[in-house]
């Protein structure tokens, strides 16, 4: 196989050195920044991290770099348009530029083609490697148009993606400050799990009809003694990252058990919902390890909602559908969460056995201004509603947006508009006085 950079009329460049690759990627993405700006329009930069590559360079011959970037790029053309520019700024890294997004979505549909076009094992004369890919993105006008600003943004966020089962993240404004506390982090955690030292706020769901409470998201919370509050998400990627992802989710699922076996001694039986990570779905004690639980603090099984992820069908399908039944099972509901990304088969989610529909905060935030997220919020009810489902909206944080979801029929809501995430003894007291209320 050739060693020789693609054809330029894709934008594609590949330099071994990774320095002439940078000056011209710095030198498109500032013109495109500028486009961006000039236009109120959008662009992305996706950070490709090729892990374990050695592997496939030890399959190699003549020059590895040369050769490993020829056939990741080969891989990677058909995942892109043609006007997105790609370079290898090492022979570890690619950075992908996408000028013109109509979507910050259309970024992270992007990272997920370039993920599965690269997961897929490479072949060559001396056998078969798989790189393992992770993707960090950084979008415009979400960040700072500086084109070494969006590269590092999108560093950061690569680094990041690099816990995540689901191989990519999109850079966020904490994640500066997240990535510097990451590291060191994962024996306090386990500490942490032991000593009972984290904490479950949680973030209320009402009906849109009549404001009346009827659900809670138990959400994760960790104040380190020394770092200070630490982000769900670094909590999450730690313990997958670690190996206890395991011991975290059996933690918070007993923590939100006990505390609702403590509210009904009072008669306030709010249904709870707990987030699975995408790594606990390949557990297959898991459905006895929650059948378990729900035995231990005298729960009913329908008062606790399992949430996954949309993006956790992309993989395995099969094999999630089998969990997710055995899951069922045990008479517990289920939840997509951040749904709307565009993942999901329909064929897949007819045959899912979930009971609710979570519409991703992005969507929501930008109900009333793009007709777009418009567009994608009413579709996601009308889909609900179909398949004889729930539809919540997460991230609802003032009264228009509230009105016009109540307009499109959504059945719940939760937000700031109806409260932040509460701690417990917060919660109570919230709860009791918004049922005098209903």
């Amino acid at each position: 196989m050739s060693s020789a950079p693609p054809p330029a009329d894709h934008g594609f460049h590949a330099h071994p050195s990774g320095e002439g690759a940078r000056e011209d990627l710095l030198r498109f993405l500032d013109r495109e920044a500028a486009v961006a700006q000039a236009t109120n329009g959008r662009l992305a930069v996706l950070l490709v991290e090729l892990r374990r590559v050695d592997r496939l360079q030890a399959l190699l011959k003549g020059p590895p770099a040369a050769v490993t970037l020829s056939l990741v790029i080969e891989r990677l053309r058909p995942a892109l348009r043609p006007e997105d520019r790609v370079a290898a700024l090492s022979d570890e890294q690619v950075c992908i530029v996408l000028p013109r997004i109509a979507h910050p979505t259309q970024a992270v549909l992007a990272a997920v083609k370039c993920l599965r076009a690269l997961d897929r094992p490479i072949a060559h004369e001396g056998g078969t490697a798989v790189l393992r890919p992770c993707v960090g993105i950084a979008t415009v006008p979400e960040n700072r148009a500086d084109p070494a600003q969006l590269l590092m943004a999108a560093d950061v966020a690569r680094r990041i993606a690099g816990t995540r089962e689901e191989g990519y993240h999109v850079f966020q404004s904490e994640d500066s400050i997240e990535a510097e506390v990451y590291h060191g982090l994962d024996i306090d955690l386990q500490r942490a799990i032991r000593s009972n030292e984290l904490e479950v706020h949680y973030q209320p769901q009402v009906t849109l009809d009549d404001s009346r409470p009827v659900a809670a998201e138990a959400l994760l919370r960790w104040r380190h003694p020394t770092s200070g509050p630490i982000a769900p998400g670094t909590i999450v990627g730690i313990a997958e990252n670690t190996g206890i992802i395991g011991s975290l989710t059996f933690w918070v699922l007993n923590a939100v058990l006990r505390y609702a076996a403590q509210l009904a001694k009072d008669g306030i039986t709010p249904r709870f919902s707990v987030n699975l990570s995408t790594r606990t779905l390949v557990d297959q004690e898991l459905p006895d390890i929650v059948e378990q639980a729900l035995g231990t603090w005298g729960i009913p099984a329908e008062r606790i909602t399992l949430e996954i992820t949309e993006s956790s069908m992309i993989g395995d399908a099969e094999r999630t559908m089998a969990m997710l039944t055995r899951l069922k099972g045990t008479g517990v509901q289920l939840a997509i969460d951040d749904f709307g990304t565009g993942y999901s088969s329909l064929a897949y989610l007819k045959r899912f056995p979930v009971d609710e529909l979570k519409i991703d905060r992005l969507f929501v935030s930008g109900l009333l201004a793009d007709r777009g997220d418009h567009q994608i919020v009413r579709s996601v009810i009308d889909l609900a509603h179909n398949f004889d489902l729930r539809a919540v909206a997460e991230g609802v944080e003032d009264e228009p947006a509230r009105a016009e979801l109540a307009r499109m029929g959504c059945d719940l809501v939760q937000g700031y508009l109806v409260s932040r995430p509460l701690p417990e003894r917060e919660f109570r007291s919230w709860w009791t006085a918004r049922e005098k209320r209903a």
